[in-house]
């Protein structure tokens, strides 16, 4: 598996967990289970810009990826740009 494809699934799994908590934070179905999501979420999207920043500085993805990344959609922001990027390569 390549750095892009490896980064690529890892935004799409943050990305899940994202949904996810948002599902469990609108929904109001649970306290611990927000907690859990919360904090799975959070350390988890701090890997996801560690990696796409990595990625950027190895010239496997462009910058604007890395901006997507730590925009306030964040995981989703990244898996949108990676898709992108991924299209953009296939083209090329």
């Amino acid at each position: 598996m390549s750095y892009f494809q490896g980064v690529r699934l890892y935004s799409a799994l943050e990305s899940c967990v994202f949904s996810a908590l948002l599902v469990v934070w609108i929904g109001g179905l649970g306290d611990r289970a927000q907690l859990v999501l919360g904090w799975c979420h959070g350390i988890g999207w701090l890997f996801l810009c560690a990696a796409v920043l990595v990625g950027c500085m190895r010239r496997v993805f462009p910058w604007p990826v890395l901006a997507a990344t730590v925009s306030p959609l964040g995981p989703v922001g990244a898996l949108i740009a990676i898709e992108l990027s991924a299209r953009r390569r296939r083209v090329a």
